[in-house]
């Protein structure tokens, strides 16, 4: 029996799930469609092991919006952050950074390395909070198209030209953080490399980019942990209590309320395209789901050139999918542990926070340079970057009592390896891991009892990201906001009427933001309405 909605969505990852929230909110019949067993796309939790549950992909939940907290009122199902001890960054030469994230604190370990950069770091936040303002009000925006003819496209660029008027002030600080490397950016400010290194970890290891800290671009990333507002009512980052999956597990209970409906182990074959339009989608299974809208929270390659037919498409925007870049080198290790690590480098029981939750492996510019030179070379760095986390010291819930997981994120690897695939091979990766993590914490191989690697194709083949990558594509300048996925068609509609895109392929990109979601579904609605008033009826 064909079943008819007023949106099918492809996909129950995060955004597709806050997508289809807000549209049952608004009083739509929604139907989610996952493909796996269980929905949350790269925000996802599983019992990999009996009593352990593993965040697959997503770990630390930093860019999840207070606004999509609070108006689908997560916290009333089970949503819940757990605040995480400051990160520890090691050195070479047995000394430490640590992370604080009051800057006094900040200015007075960086003083150990230089007292010129303590004293420039107040400067340099305010710079990056003054720009991050900006880059917030970006990223709720549905970008305009400067290029089109129409006249609601031109109203809608006069209009995003009147709201960022103010940008002429500080132009040229934006348009150095867009475009300039993360290390020359830092190196305006700073002088020493251990302070280099420890604000440019991240645009050097953002999750997913395959980049380096010396590539232009990157410093616009440098803003990555400034783009979230950590004090409202929402709470803070830290780790999602229960794991990363539980924020699919609130929306899902969240939408349900407004009645929105959620398939698992329904997987979608193609976008069924009737008169010019989506009409809705066809299951693997040979089932038909009829739907007014079509919103795809897959990535932009699957949707436009496997779910659909390229002839229905123009030339001009295949090909720009087609070249929409996402290739990932991340990968990640698990391991269920009896012992947590003892890093020679420091006591923990010396630290006023405790066991540290999670320490860096990047001790210089130049580590994290050596290992992008390798993978650029198709080799498995030699010694990788890590972030080493301990979630199960701020959350015993993920496992059995007495017992510890270590999860760990790092790279490079190469997406495929010189020959064949990484099948078979996954311990030539943890081969690497260990010997680097065993170099800052000797013996804690003998703590291991279970052990999960993941190479880059591996969250490609589980979890439908392209290349691997949690973006969808890279965060790069030629891929951002206008571009985003392709020319014309950054506002989250696509070139078939009735089909949209809501996943990290769209504007703002990825991390568990739910932002692409949240603007997709206003886009759904405007026009829905406009349909309504133009008398058209409950058809867009």
């Amino acid at each position: 029996m064909t079943r008819s909605y007023d949106a099918a969505i492809i996909g129950g990852g995060h955004n597709g799930l806050v997508c289809g929230a807000y549209l049952a909110k608004a009083g739509l019949s929604v139907c989610v469609l996952e493909r796996r067993p269980l929905v949350g796309g790269a925000s996802v939790t599983e019992e990999t092991w009996p009593g352990y549950r593993v965040n697959t992909a997503a770990h630390v939940m930093g860019l999840f919006q207070p606004k999509v907290i609070v108006d689908l009122e997560l916290q009333r199902f089970g949503f819940e952050v757990l605040p995480l001890p400051p990160e520890i960054q090691l050195l070479d030469d047995g000394r430490y950074v640590v992370l604080w994230p009051d800057t006094r604190r900040l200015c007075a370990e960086f003083a150990r390395f230089s007292v010129k950069d303590a004293e420039a770091y107040p400067a340099y936040v305010a710079q990056l909070q003054r720009l991050a303002r900006v880059m917030r009000r970006l990223m709720w925006q549905i970008p305009p198209d400067p290029a089109s003819r129409r006249l609601s496209d031109r109203r809608d660029l006069l209009r995003f030209a009147w709201r960022f008027r103010d940008l002429t002030t500080g132009f040229y600080d934006l348009y150095d953080v867009m475009t300039q490397s993360a290390f020359d950016y830092l190196s305006r400010w700073f002088e020493s490399d251990v302070v280099k290194i420890a604000l440019g970890y991240y645009p050097a290891g953002a999750a997913g980019q395959t980049t380096s800290i010396r590539a232009p671009g990157t410093a616009y990333l440098l803003l990555r942990s400034y783009l979230r507002d950590n004090n409202t009512t929402a709470g803070g980052t830290g780790l999602v209590r229960g794991g990363m999956g539980r924020i699919a597990d609130a929306l899902v209970l969240s939408g349900e309320r407004f009645g929105m409906e959620v398939r698992t182990n329904a997987e979608v074959g193609s976008v069924v395209v009737r008169g010019g339009r989506a009409s809705g989608v066809l299951l693997t299974s040979g089932e038909e789901i009829t739907a007014k809208v079509v919103v795809a929270n897959a990535d932009a390659r699957r949707t436009f050139l496997q779910l659909l037919d390229p002839e229905v498409l123009p030339d001009e925007f295949v090909r720009d999918i087609r070249n929409f870049h996402a290739t990932s080198t991340a990968f990640k290790v698990h391991l269920a542990i009896e012992n947590l690590p003892r890093y020679r480098d420091f006591n923990f029981a010396d630290l006023e926070f405790g066991y540290p939750a999670q320490v860096r492996i990047a001790p210089s510019t130049d580590y994290m340079e050596t290992a992008y030179d390798d993978v650029r070379r198709n080799m498995i760095a030699r010694r990788p970057y890590l972030t080493v986390l301990t979630p199960s010291v701020v959350d015993p819930t993920l496992t059995p009592p007495g017992r510890h997981l270590l999860d760990i994120y790092g790279g490079h690897v190469p997406f495929k390896p010189l020959e064949g695939t990484w099948e078979g091979k996954h311990g030539l990766i943890f081969e690497r891991v260990r010997e680097t993590l065993a170099g800052y914490a000797p013996g804690f191989e003998a703590s291991i009892i279970h052990e999960q690697i993941l190479a880059p194709s591996d969250f490609e083949d589980i979890l439908s990201l392209p290349g691997g990558n949690p973006h969808h594509g890279e965060i790069t300048l030629d891929q951002l906001f206008l571009r985003r996925p392709a020319a014309h068609y950054a506002n989250y509609r696509s070139p078939v009427p009735a089909l949209y895109i809501a996943s990290a392929s769209a504007h703002p990109g990825g991390g568990v933001s739910g932002i692409p979601g949240y603007n997709a579904a206003r886009v759904i609605l405007s026009d829905w309405r406009r349909r309504l008033r133009a008398g058209r009826g409950r058809s867009l």
